[in-house]
């Protein structure tokens, strides 16, 4: 029998997920400012590849390990969107920008998954998340905003790469919450990131023949490589089980609301690491933003009853 666990667990578990996620924006940004893009995209999906392949073969009997035949189109699809656009486009577009840029444009996911979760499987979850998740983007711009962000200074292009790899990730998470509902969510991310860092090889490989890239990977820093292995370990494979694992339980947009506390943990954590102040204008911000995040999960006791009955397993 399938016992749903608390949705105070699911949430405090999306809370953790939120501040590992944070901490991609200042890893990932101080491994390139050493490593180039697509080699540091090579051995981050290599490894983390292996580390969900060695998950796979510990923790899922025989017959759970591999996909089914008729859920491959849906996993090269996924992992095509997961790896060379969402985070291809990812790293190229850090690199250019800079870690409050993309921590601003990933507040952007609960709005297109909104939408991709309606025009895509018809899961609209109801005025009120679509008022929280617009108060919740409206406090983090707010926020951002009074912390010095000028978009109209702001690098372009890296920007725009930015916003190509925030439609891939709404995408990956409205597209993907139905065969993590199927299948769980380690073989789903196992499965889409061993095939995608399959679909990157060809860029990534290529990328080391440089020379020049490989005298960068040569001369990185300790601290350097310690942002490789954050990216590796903590985002690619625990923080993606964490978001996957709470999508079996949440509506998608519900899961992807979680994206609007990410630039507030960021400042935290640069708090905290870097000794950024915190101003009265954040502490505004941060409140207005955890209102829309909190509006946007409650649920009314009809709405509570009726998703109870739609995912009851006697359906």
């Amino acid at each position: 029998m399938h016992v749903r666990p608390r949705p105070t667990l699911v949430y405090g578990v999306l809370i953790v997920q939120t501040f590992l996620s944070a901490g991609t924006y200042l890893f990932g940004k101080r491994a390139l400012t050493e490593i180039p893009a697509l080699p540091l995209g090579i051995i981050r999906f290599s490894g983390a590849s292996l580390l969900l392949s060695l998950l796979l073969l510990r923790l899922k009997p025989r017959g759970e390990r591999f996909p089914p035949r008729r859920a491959w189109r849906k996993i090269v699809l996924l992992a095509f969107v997961a790896v060379p656009l969402n985070q291809g486009f990812f790293l190229y577009g850090l690199q250019l920008s800079t870690a409050a840029h993309a921590a601003l444009l990933y507040t952007l996911t609960p709005l297109f998954v909104l939408l991709l979760a309606q025009a895509l499987i018809a899961e609209f979850p109801g005025w009120r998340t679509a008022v929280g998740t617009a108060l919740a983007l409206g406090g983090t711009i707010w926020v951002l905003l009074q912390r010095g962000l000028d978009l109209s200074r702001g690098p372009l292009i890296g920007d725009l790469l930015l916003l190509v790899a925030v439609v891939a990730w709404s995408i990956y998470t409205a597209e993907g919450r139905g065969m993590v509902g199927e299948f769980g969510a380690l073989p789903t991310i196992a499965w889409t990131l061993i095939a995608g860092t399959v679909l990157f090889l060809p860029l990534g490989l290529g990328s080391l023949l440089v020379r020049e890239n490989r005298a960068d990977l040569a001369r990185a820093s300790r601290d350097a490589w310690w942002g490789v292995a954050y990216l590796i370990v903590i985002t690619s494979v625990i923080a993606y089980l964490i978001w996957y694992w709470a999508l079996k339980h949440l509506a998608a947009a519900r899961v992807a609301v979680f994206s609007n506390l990410q630039p507030l943990a960021t400042a935290l954590l640069a708090h905290l690491f870097f000794g950024e102040q915190i101003s009265f204008a954040f502490v505004l911000g941060a409140c207005v933003v955890i209102a829309g995040v909190l509006l946007a999960q409650w649920k009314s006791a009809p709405d509570a009853a009726k998703e109870a009955l739609i995912e009851s397993p006697a359906k």
